[in-house]
């Protein structure tokens, strides 16, 4: 009863002291509003939120009284906030929970189904939006309204709030506008329905969309009405892309600004990615698509980001941009490796020589450049941070190697956290890579980790008595590190045929331009009898042949295991071959199975079986002169020859010295007969 009077005897205070008959006569002001505007009417009353927003408390006695709530008492919206006046302060999070609070109000005297008869309304009621749009205390009728503003400032009554639509495809469309942006664009004293022919104060249709890109398309018809097609392509970077992208992926819609101004305020990677941000497509000439989309967030993040995009793109800025047309999108990306190479030289220079940049060159799209095993130019991340990328990448396309490698002893170390356990590169390198079956720089890659093996493995590789460090240095020239240390494997021997003179294994597409023929002509010219098999006088054939064209040639032999699953399978060193009869002997398993490898100019290989005794026949004494084993590749030929001089040898001695005996007595009758003259 006490808090009664005195509400009461307040009530009657503040009606004595602070009359408002000024804006009363205005309009018809509840008793309630007017004891509430004594205090609201002052511009400087505020609340602080809890998360620190100020919430303006200032209401405007002559608006709220001409408005279409001024015979409404305050606590028909603002219910129970007469009485928390006089108690507890209410407590508001921000400002967007007071304003959906302030929403919920509406619907005391504003249905949903008198609402849905607007058909725009709809859209609208799932978030509490009436405050957003109508205002609260200084709203007119409709109609009123209507009359006393323009059309500007109507629309954006509406979109200058969070406002968004649903389509049909799930995706969220913004409706939002910023208002100061779109005072200060090209488009600023432009009427709403100059674009938006369908809608005015009168009207607004409720539209749906299957997907932004339908949207988009309408959106860009409007474009047309001031700028025409004939206008446009005066431009030819227009008349490229008008047929890709649209006018709104580069310009945008509500805020456009001067193509001048842009140059002026935007700093060059901002001026190019007002067009490229969008989903920009190039076509080539062959009809294949590529897309020049730049996805700016991965950008920012990249190990490009803090580039210039003229870095790379010298061809490009702010003042030029030239028209470039491709064949096809292999060549695109072949140009677009050339980028690399301005800041990565050593890297590229390296990439020519490697089995994927033939590969690539010879028009295999899927074979690895830099972008496809470091990612996107604009998206790549420096190896300094993805220490992973030396296995990713490679796992792209050799992804059926990965049991074999973590069978091994260094996948293992990988587990454990070693820092420096091998991934492909560590062996394979990164940029220049070979076939293995084409040379045994392989080993390179192990001697990284392991260093100093030549001394390691002299310790017993070695022909007692004697000891020569020649001896590691040439088994390490002719045999690979797995054809050792992978135990369960086969061993294989490959013979390559090499271009004495430039040190370089000649293709198969070279040796039949030389023999002016083709790769069924060139089979036929390898395997002259067509059993699918080489035999050694067919080694010398071809041998011979290339000869008298005036090409040296050798087949450079190479002991390696079959597939490369099993060179992954690397055990440890107590599981490594330490026996020499292993090799070096007449019945060595190791040289039974011996292959003839032809490079093709892609960077593939062709193989060829060749027969069992290839390595023992007279016929690959030359052909084959830069590889021989002890016992492994035995030559009959070289035994007789060696068994000759090794009697020559023991019998020029005998024989001299029996001869020396035989003539000695009559050596002693000479000088006998020479005493008697005497």
């Amino acid at each position: 009863m006490d808090n009664i009077k005195k509400i009461v005897l307040l009530l009657f205070i503040v009606i004595m002291l602070f009359p408002i008959y000024a804006y009363t006569a205005q309009g018809a002001l509840s008793d309630e509003a007017k004891v509430c505007l004594t205090c609201h009417k002052n511009r400087g009353i505020t609340m602080t939120l809890e998360n620190k927003e100020i919430l303006s408390l200032y209401i405007d006695p002559n608006s709220f009284t001409n408005s279409s709530h001024n015979n409404i008492g305050c606590n028909g919206c603002h219910a129970g906030y007469l009485a928390a006046h006089f108690q507890k302060k209410k407590q508001i999070k921000n400002k967007k929970e007071y304003t959906a609070n302030l929403s919920k109000a509406c619907s005391t005297c504003h249905s949903e189904d008198q609402l849905k008869k607007i058909p725009i309304h709809s859209s609208f009621l799932t978030k509490p939006a009436c405050v957003e749009c109508h205002g609260a205390h200084y709203i007119t009728k409709m109609a009123e309204w209507k009359k006393d503003i323009n059309e500007n400032q109507y629309c954006l009554t509406c979109h200058k709030n969070d406002l968004s639509m649903h389509l049909m495809s799930g995706e969220l469309l913004s409706l939002t506008i910023n208002e100061s942006a779109y005072r200060s664009s090209m488009h600023g004293n432009i009427l709403c329905s100059a674009c938006h022919k369908d809608f005015s104060k009168t009207k607004h249709p409720a539209r749906t969309f299957k997907n932004k890109r339908e949207y988009t398309a309408l959106a860009v018809k409007s474009c047309s009405i001031c700028h025409s097609d004939n206008q446009l392509r005066k431009s030819p970077v227009h008349g490229t892309l008008m047929a890709a992208a649209s006018c709104i992926d580069c310009h945008g819609s509500h805020f456009i600004k001067g193509i001048k101004m842009q140059k002026t305020e935007l700093k060059e990677s901002q001026y190019c990615l007002t067009c490229h941000r969008g989903s920009l497509r190039m076509t080539m000439k062959n009809g294949e698509s590529q897309s020049v989309y730049v996805d700016t967030t991965l950008l920012k993040g990249s190990a490009h980001g803090n580039l210039q995009c003229s870095a790379c793109h010298s061809e490009f800025s702010k003042t030029r941009h030239p028209v470039r047309v491709f064949n096809s999108k292999h060549e695109y990306t072949l140009a677009g490796l050339k980028l690399c190479v301005k800041c990565h030289q050593e890297a590229y220079t390296k990439y020519e020589s490697s089995i994927h940049y033939a590969l690539y060159k010879s028009g295999i799209l899927d074979a690895p450049n830099c972008t496809g095993c470091h990612g996107a130019a604009h998206s790549l991340v420096s190896t300094k941070t993805d220490k992973t990328i030396g296995f990713t990448s490679c796992n792209k396309c050799h992804g059926e190697l990965n049991s074999s490698y973590e069978a091994s002893v260094h996948y293992i170390a990988r587990v454990q956290g070693k820092a420096n356990a091998p991934v492909c590169s560590s062996c394979h390198n990164a940029h220049d890579i070979e076939s293995t079956k084409m040379t045994t720089k392989i080993k390179e890659g192990c001697f990284k980790c392991h260093k100093d093996m030549g001394k390691v493995h002299n310790k017993w590789l070695k022909n007692p008595p004697i000891k020569l460090s020649t001896f590691s240095a040439a088994h390490f020239d002719v045999v690979s590190c797995a054809a050792c240390h992978s135990p369960d494997s086969k061993r294989r021997i490959y013979l390559s045929l090499f271009n004495s003179k430039t040190g370089k294994p000649m293709t198969d597409e070279e040796i039949a331009t030389i023999l002016d023929t083709d790769a069924a002509g060139l089979m036929k010219k390898i395997d002259t009898n067509s059993d699918g098999i080489v035999e050694g006088r067919e080694l010398w054939d071809i041998f011979a042949v290339l000869l008298g064209k005036g090409v040296l040639t050798t087949f450079m032999g190479k002991m390696d295991v079959s597939n490369a699953a099993e060179a992954h399978q690397i055990g440890s060193k107590a599981e490594a071959t330490r026996d020499c009869e292993k090799c070096h002997h007449p019945d060595s398993a190791y040289f039974e199975n011996v292959f003839i490898v032809m490079s093709k100019t892609g960077g593939e290989t062709t193989v060829l079986p060749a027969k069992k005794g290839v390595l023992q026949s007279v016929y690959s004494i030359i052909p084959v002169r830069k590889f021989y084993a002890i016992g492994g590749t035995n030559i009959n030929l070289f035994d007789i020859l060696f068994y000759v001089a090794l009697v020559g040898g023991i019998a020029v001695p005998i024989g001299h010295l029996s001869l020396r005996i035989i003539a000695s007595p009559f050596k002693s009758l000479k000088k006998m007969g020479k005493g008697g003259k005497k």
